[in-house]
Parts: structure tokens; sequence; C-alpha cells
């Protein structure tokens, strides 16, 4: 597996104890009846309307909308974070990833920036929220005809707080809590409201035959039935009518088990069980309660009452930005879209009009990198550098393209420039570590990791690369600690899960917690695909696959390093000494030397053959 250089704390807030109640799809609503939405997009403005940066306390937005218009929503943003801080305690509102909102002041100017689907523009997206690891954006259009702008940018900032507290989310809960806070409106100086009904959901809900239940429950992002405009209707009504009845229905009884259904699911329980065991109910049974719910028609909202009146800070400070800066932001916007070429056009036009943007000159840059166009980017990011050493991004990436070029005393100056500059990045630190790690300095390495780790406990590449340097230096328990910080952050959704769990299972052995590690395999078995490698190992250590099968179904030299690391470090755990060394040596003399395996296997080589004297 590659080493590559580039936790979350008991979720029980997400729902939060709110008080009794009294989508964002594209079409009329009526405000006081029911819940609407479906948002996600992107299109840059090559007209002449001036662009406006205005700042709040918490948000940054920038845009061809009219000041006043920016200054509204800055506003009810500020208000809409602070409610959410108060009802979700345990929610993480802020994050060193700055958030910048994109408004457009009309559909047709927001048109190319909205996203794609089989290559085609999604028309019928009002507004997205698009993460990244070293920025958001918020993007929507102010004057969609029949859409509420408020309610598309609360959706959209809800997924930001969602994604930000849980490692797994389903779809159908994504959606549907965004959805359910969408709606939110204030009552006075005390109250708020949230849960207000979206004529258009219920719109879908009284004229369609709804998802069954199954079928809701297993929707992702590559689904038809979130993709297409025909289909995607009916799945965000049902979603915000599943939560809007989790939330408010049965006297609110349920609102409990849906905190345990997500604990469940962020312990790596599979979404059917984890349903059943929170809820205490089949699919078949919770799909009635849903039908009857629904079917009704009555929507109560949930109105929250605090004790003190929200204190918002009205100050905000607004610029025009120039031509350059303009497209800056488009073109960085398009690139986070996908949309290379259109993305370069802007990028390069904004350069032209200011030389000394660095913010212009690193996003390009990037693009660059994105066309494996290494010495043009190169060249932007110390560009960037000469102009304005205080940009930090410009330094960490001109960091990583010395490391690759295994310069890695220059990369170490520049990540650590980067850092001084954006102290609160866990990648940055991530990455200096390894780059101490290629010159042979692992007690730097291991100290930038454990610092890293203590200003962003949810960068889950720390416990990766700390956790194999453990393990190789023969610090078991730390070692197993960070694979297992790494699995409660990601779950089971990456490439690098399976993995992790297997140091965090030898290292378990190493510790002689055999039982506890046997039960843990035989878990992870059940949350694998078993079309993935490396599921054959994981069956291998479970007995159920032999050693020569295992072998045997290792199809390329990657995969066999991997599969001839992790038997002989079995073997070794088992006491059988020279079987281990065969596959250990197997992996010295043949394996894939930028594996992590391969270091692994060497590292117990070393303790198993005395030094020669």
């Amino acid at each position: 597996m590659w080493q590559a250089g580039w936790l979350v704390s008991q979720w029980s807030g997400v729902i939060g104890h709110i008080g009794r109640i009294g989508p964002i799809l594209l079409m009329k609503r009526n405000p006081p009846l029911i819940l609407i939405w479906i948002l996600i997009t992107i299109a840059p403005a090559f007209g002449k309307d001036a662009w406006t940066k205005v700042q709040s306390k918490n948000f940054t937005l920038v845009g061809n909308a009219s000041e006043s218009d920016m200054r509204k929503i800055a506003f009810k943003l500020e208000q809409f974070r602070q409610t959410l801080s108060l009802i979700l305690p345990k929610a993480s509102i802020s994050t060193p990833v700055p958030t910048t909102v994109v408004l457009f002041k009309s559909d047709e100017s927001f048109r190319q920036f909205k996203p794609r689907y089989q290559g085609k523009i999604r028309d019928n997206v009002g507004g997205y929220f698009l993460p990244g690891p070293h920025g958001n954006y918020i993007a929507l259009s102010l004057n969609r005809v029949g859409v509420n702008p408020y309610e598309v940018i609360f959706h959209e900032y809800e997924h930001f707080v969602l994604h930000n507290s849980l490692v797994r989310l389903p779809l159908w809960l994504d959606e549907g809590l965004a959805e359910f806070y969408s709606t939110f409106d204030t009552d006075g100086e005390l109250k708020v409201n949230l849960g207000i009904p979206v004529e258009l959901h219920i719109l879908h809900l009284r004229g369609e035959p709804m998802l069954p239940f199954k079928t809701l429950l297993a929707v992702d992002r590559k689904s038809s039935h979130y993709n297409e405009t025909n289909k995607a209707g009916m799945f965000y009504a049902e979603s915000w009518a599943l939560v809007h009845y989790l939330m408010n229905g049965n006297d609110q009884k349920r609102q409990p088990q849906l905190v345990s259904f997500i604990n469940f699911l962020n312990s790596g329980m599979q979404t059917e069980e984890a349903f059943q065991k929170a809820f205490g109910v089949d699919l078949n049974t919770f799909q009635n309660e849903l039908d009857n719910y629904v079917r009704r028609f009555l929507f109560p909202v949930l109105t929250i009452t605090f004790k003190k009146q929200l204190t918002i800070e009205r100050d905000m400070t607004s610029e025009v930005l120039s031509d350059a800066q303009s497209q800056y932001y488009q073109g960085d916007l398009l690139f986070r879209l996908g949309q290379l070429s259109e993305a370069k056009v802007l990028l390069e036009k904004s350069i032209a009009l200011d030389s000394k943007l660095s913010d212009g000159q690193v996003s390009l840059g990037v693009v660059r990198l994105a066309e494996r166009q290494e010495a043009e980017a190169e060249k932007l990011f110390k560009s960037a550098i000469e102009v304005d050493n205080g940009n930090y991004l410009a330094h960490y990436y001109y960091a990583g393209m010395l490391a690759a070029n295994e310069k890695y005393d220059a990369a170490i100056t520049h990540y650590k420039q980067a850092i001084s500059l954006k102290p609160d990045m866990g990648s940055f630190y991530s990455d200096l570590g390894i780059a101490y790690l290629r010159t042979g300095n692992e007690e730097d390495a291991i100290r930038t990791f454990e610092q890293g780790g203590n200003v962003d406990r949810k960068q889950s590449s720390l416990y990766r690369s700390a956790g194999y340097l453990h393990f190789r230096r023969g610090n078991a328990e730390a070692a197993a600690g960070d694979a297992y910080n790494y699995i409660r952050v990601e779950g089971w959704r990456d490439e690098h899960s399976q993995y992790m769990f297997l140091l965090w299972y030898l290292s378990l052995r190493q510790l002689k917690k055999d039982d506890f590690a046997k039960t843990k395999l035989v878990n992870a078995i059940a949350q694998s695909d078993p079309t993935d490698w490396p599921y054959p190992v994981l069956q291998y250590l479970n007995a159920s696959l032999s050693l020569s099968d295992l072998i045997a179904q290792a199809k390329t030299n990657d995969e066999q390093t991997e599969a001839h690391a992790y038997a002989g470090l079995d073997l070794s755990l088992k006491g059988e000494r020279d079987a281990a060394l065969e596959h250990l040596r197997w992996v010295r003399d043949n394996g894939n030397r930028r594996f992590v395996e391969y270091e692994m296997a060497l590292a117990e080589i070393a303790k198993l053959e005395p030094a020669r004297q």
C-alpha cells in the first residue's frame, strides 16, 4: 500500500434537545407550509459585473451580487451559525479550513459554475457546498425564481457542519438533516423555528409513490435517484420526511434513537444493522410508520426558545474586488469543480491582469500540477512566494514539489514556513513529518506527527504515518492507538481503512490481545467488500483462506508485496521464524520498495535475524 504524503468525539448533539414543535428543489414554495429543495452547482460571469467582498466575523462572501444582499446573507449566516452552536453543542462549527461563500446575482451568471452529471450542467441546482483540503466553497444564485436563497445557504452550511462532525453519514440523512435545518427562521430575539414544511416536498409526497425503504437507505452520490431530476425530487422529499419524523414524530421519541443510529454508523456498523439496532424494528415496520406519518400531511414546526438572545456582531467590512481577484475566485471555483480547461483560462487572465496576485498563481499552479506540468507549477509557486511571502499555500505546495524531487532539506524549510503562517492545518504537519522521514530523522518525524495531532485531531494522515512508524520501531501500543484513531476518524470509507485495520490487528497481537484482535477481525471482514484487495489478506488471517491460496490470489507485484509481507508478519507472531523469513525476504528481494509493507518487512527481518558480528 502506498505511503502517501498528503476522531470524531462522541456524537450525541446532532439532534439536540429542542422544545415543542409548533428541500431545496427548484420550484415555487410556500414558506409557512412545508419543505423543499435540491441544490448543488457552479458558473462564472464573463461580463463586466463588479465583484464585491464582504467579511463578517466568521464568513467571507464574494460575488457579483449587491453589497446590501451580501451583508444580509452574512448576517443571517452568523445567526444560523450561532444557533447551530447552541443546538448542536458537540458539532464542529469551526475548522482550520476557511470557507468562502460565492454569491451570484442571477441563475444565468451562476450556470457555468454548476456541477455536471454525465457531462451535462445540472440546471436544477440552486446551490452547493464544495469541501476541500485547504478551502471550502458554498456557491449559490440569489435570484432563482421560486427559490429562497436563505434556505439554500442554510442547507449548504448545514452540510459543512455535518461533514465536519460526522465520519459516516448516509446520503438520505445528510440531505434530510440539511433540508430540515434549511428552513431556519428567527421569531423575535429568543426563538427560532426549524422544520417548516416545504411545499415542493409535500407535492412530491402527495403525487408520487414513495421509494421503497431499502432503496432510500441505499441511495449514494452515484445513484440516479440523486442525480437525475425526474428522480431526485422524491429522494429529497422522502429524505426530508424521514428526518422530520425522526425529529418530530411519535412525540419525539425517535430523537435519541437517531443519535444512537448515528453512533452505530460511526462505529463501523452497516446501515441496515445500525438502523434495526437503533430503532428496534425491521425496515418494513419502520416504513409503515413513515407512511402513516406522511399520509396525515401534518408537519409540525419545531420551536426552540433560548434563555438569552442571540448576540450577533453586525460589524462587517467590504471592498470592491479588482478584475484580477474576481477572475481568480471564479477560476478557483471552476478548478474545484473539476473543469480544468475553463479554470485555466480564468486563472491565466487573473495573473495577466495582476502579476502580483499570489492566490491566482497558487491556484493556477495546482491546475498545472493536475495537468502534470510540474515545471510550470514550480515556477508559479516560487513566483507566488516572491510576491507574497505570507501566502502559506504557496510555501506548502512549493515544499511538496521540492520533496517530490528529493530536495528534502529545502522542503522542510518551506513546510515549516507554511506551519508558522497557518499553525492549525494538520496536513502541513503530516507532510513535514514525512519529509523528516525521508531524511532518516525519525525522532523529528514522530514529534511533528504528534504536534499535528494536537492541533487537528481529524487529520487522519497523521495517524497513518505515525502508526506505521511506531510499528516499525517496535512500539505496538502507540501503533495500535494511531491505527484505531485513523479508523475512528475515517470509518471504512476510504482506500486506507482496511490497511489501517491490518496495522491495528497486528499491533493488538503483539500486545498479546489475541482474543480482542480476533473479534475485531471478524467485524472487519463483515465491513469489507469481498471484491476489494486486501480482502484475501483478512480471510487468511481469519484462517478462512490458506496461505497458498492467498499467494495465488495476489496477481500483481503490488499485491504480492502485501501478501508476502502480512503472511510473514503473521507467521512471526506465531513463532514460525523460518517460514516468516521466507516471505519477508521475498518482500525484501522482490517487493515494491515504495510500499509501507516493504519497510515493515525489513524491520521484522532485523528482529528475526541477529546482527552478524
